[in-house]
């Protein structure tokens, strides 16, 4: 590891107590982190991944999930914001010109980062997404309607999937304060609730060529790019666990035990250490699959023989699986703990299971055991967008369909 990635590590802990500090307040009035986000790009978290030879400290899916781990642990909405953005690194850096990547990469080694418009309101199908890109004179136009745009209305450049005339999936890279972008402050979710997740509208906005990012043919990088995607998530979930946990040790030190229990003090109460030991194995669970997923995901090259790419894809949705399952149960379990008293508002545990809740939700894995069986008995692969249906085998992996919005993850 570099020097400057050494140096990124050793700064990154006195940001994250500083977040920690002011995470429930943040999440009681629906205040967002601005000056946090800020220090992040400070101390060169956005350019995380961007390769060394364009200034940034070059790290991989690994540095990233412990990364993400750590703040969702001390706020899972902060934890979220990185996910589109790291996501919209991959594209630049994998399908992205040269000219593109000197284009773009500058803006996050000086500290910006990006925002997320993919998801379209209404249930759409794959080939419906209504967001257009259009070719004028002198460049393109881009209109369109967004929700779920996280991280946009604080972002320096928003990240918008969009459709040519002839058909063709693009990811266009857009300022936010470009003419015809509006922003709205309009999400209102029970959890995550600073991740500043609100609708986008595009209205004729003018968009160069060097701003449009091509979608991933190749069945490696389009893997690749959707199981670092994933493994993010994963990360989130994972943090939330250990964050939730963490609140669990400290409520079992200082509460009495369970009616019932005959123990004075809760360390005293047998049952009540075994569901503590319980959430710790649950949260560990997740950070060490987690963990795992992302050393192999970091593994792979351009040159990677394809087999192994569904490979590293399939650790990471095991990760994702085990992940989400830990952070309900952590963020729920944490109460069986510190029993009535630790449901006072103004402690804010609540905000553990509201983002856990919240975040699953977002990537869902109701299908991917599914996914998971047909891999491992009939070598089956999902598709790398929507993570499941329709299912191919490996030997067919070529021209992949693009996805709808909906099914970006």
């Amino acid at each position: 590891m570099s020097d400057r990635a050494d140096a990124f590590w050793e700064r990154l802990g006195p940001v994250l107590d500083a977040i920690a500090e002011g995470a429930h307040d943040r999440d009681r009035r629906r205040r967002y982190a601005t000056e946090h986000l800020a220090e992040l790009g400070r101390i060169g978290f956005w350019a995380l991944t961007v390769p060394r030879e364009y200034g940034g400290l070059g790290l991989g899916p690994d540095a990233v999930a412990e990364a993400i781990m750590r703040l969702a642990a001390v706020d899972g909405s902060l934890g979220q914001i990185p996910q589109n953005h790291f996501n919209t690194v991959d594209r630049v850096v994998l399908t992205g010109t040269e000219e593109q990547r000197r284009r773009h990469l500058p803006l996050l080694v000086r500290g910006g980062f990006y925002g997320n418009a993919a998801a379209e309101p209404g249930d759409r199908r794959p080939g419906e997404a209504a967001t257009t890109l259009t070719r004028t004179a002198d460049g393109w136009s881009l209109s369109g309607r967004k929700v779920y745009a996280t991280g946009a209305l604080l972002a320096d450049v928003v990240a918008v999937l969009a459709r040519t005339p002839a058909g063709e999936q693009v990811t266009v890279l857009v300022p936010r304060d470009a003419e015809g972008v509006t922003i709205n402050d309009d999400w209102d979710g029970f959890g995550q609730r600073t991740t500043a997740s609100g609708s986008a509208v595009f209205q004729d906005v003018r968009v160069a060529d060097l701003d449009v990012l091509p979608w991933p043919d190749d069945p490696r990088l389009a893997y690749r790019i959707s199981a670092h995607a994933q493994l993010m998530h994963a990360a989130i979930d994972a943090g939330i666990a250990e964050g939730a946990a963490g609140e669990a040790v400290a409520l079992a030190r200082r509460v009495h035990g369970a009616r019932g229990s005959g123990a004075a003090r809760f360390t005293e109460d047998a049952l009540g250490m075994a569901e503590l030991g319980e959430l710790h194995l649950a949260a560990t669970t997740a950070r060490r699959m987690v963990e795992a997923a992302a050393v192999e995901l970091t593994g792979l090259t351009d040159t990677s023989p394809l087999p192994k790419v569904p490979a590293a894809f399939y650790a990471v949705m095991q990760a994702k699986i085990v992940s989400t399952r830990a952070a309900l149960q952590v963020a729920q379990g944490l109460f069986d703990v510190g029993g009535a008293g630790s449901t006072r508002a103004g402690l804010g545990l609540d905000r553990y299971w509201r983002d856990a809740r919240t975040h699953t939700l977002h990537d869902a894995v109701r299908w991917k055991p599914h996914s998971l069986g047909k891999w491992l008995a009939e070598g089956l692969v999902a598709d790398p967008w929507s993570l499941g249906a329709p299912l191919r085998r490996l030997t067919d992996l070529v021209d992949l369909p693009e996805p709808n919005g909906s099914d970006i993850p």
